[in-house]
């Protein structure tokens, strides 16, 4: 009809829009990447190669070690500790997260207990690890915890305590009285942004203290690393700095998946 807007014209333009804008930004990711490597090449050309390997070296470490087999052999040691790790750090994070966060006196009790042991590095937890668990992936994974804890634990007591008092009448003028029920009904619906949040910077630094946390001398990528660092084998070290990154990277794109399918409400 005259005079009304041409939808499919409209769809037409932003699906367009859409994907100009996606290329552009895989076109500037490759292109950052391809400058970071040629400044690298460049860096290791005229500095001696036990300082720093050049990429054909350290490709050849991961092209051999993934023939070999040896990189996914790895990868699954550090996974056994990794994923449990997140996992329950995690859980419990936001468990005691939501709780300090809408209850007054959690927050005046077990809030204040959190606030005295945040400091702690995680690394000083290593001797508790060893004496409680063994040089096992269980003690590894404590540490990962640790961090996964701390990280949920923040976010999800911000979430809570943001969440819009307004809301919070509504449901009461609706008949949803008791806690437990605003808790579920209204506040972790709209903590959720916060709480995936959490979840996705801890999955990211788990990554990182895995390296620390496999010091214990539990297998994994971070032991092979810090093995091949003891013999100036600085090729493997760079290779599987790579590797760590890729999987980070790999875990940090499927978060984002999940996130943006979980948030597709707002």
């Amino acid at each position: 009809m005259a005079g009304e807007p041409d939808t499919a014209a409209y769809l037409t333009a932003d699906d367009g829009g859409f994907r100009l804008e996606s290329l552009r930004s895989t076109a500037l990711q490759i292109g950052a990447l391809m400058v970071f490597v040629a400044v690298w090449w460049g860096g290791a050309a005229v500095t001696p190669a036990n300082l720093l390997p050049a990429p054909p070296a350290v490709a050849a470490v991961v092209a051999s070690d993934a023939a070999s087999g040896l990189v996914f052999e790895l990868i699954w040691q550090s996974l056994r500790h990794y994923i449990p790790g997140l996992l329950v750090g995690s859980a419990f994070g936001m468990g005691v997260g939501v709780l300090v966060g809408w209850s007054d006196t959690a927050a005046e009790t077990v809030g204040t207990v959190a606030q005295f042991l945040r400091p702690v590095p995680p690394l000083a937890w290593i001797p508790f690890a060893i004496v409680w668990f063994g040089l096992t992936d269980a003690g590894a994974a404590f540490i990962v915890a640790v961090v996964a804890f701390w990280i949920n634990y923040y976010n999800a007591e911000s979430g809570v305590a943001g969440v819009d008092q307004e809301l919070l009448e509504v449901a009461q003028s609706l008949g949803t009285d008791s806690d437990l029920r605003l808790v579920r009904k209204v506040v972790l619906p709209s903590a959720v942004p916060e709480l995936t949040t959490g979840f996705r910077t801890a999955a990211g630094q788990a990554w990182m203290v895995m390296v620390a946390a496999e010091l214990l001398g539990v297998a994994g990528i971070g032991k092979h690393l810090w093995d091949a660092a003891n013999f100036l084998q600085m090729d493997v070290v760079v290779a599987y700095m790579f590797v760590i990154g890729t999987l980070f990277l790999t875990t940090d794109r499927l978060i984002v998946f999940v996130q943006g399918r979980v948030l597709s409400w707002r």
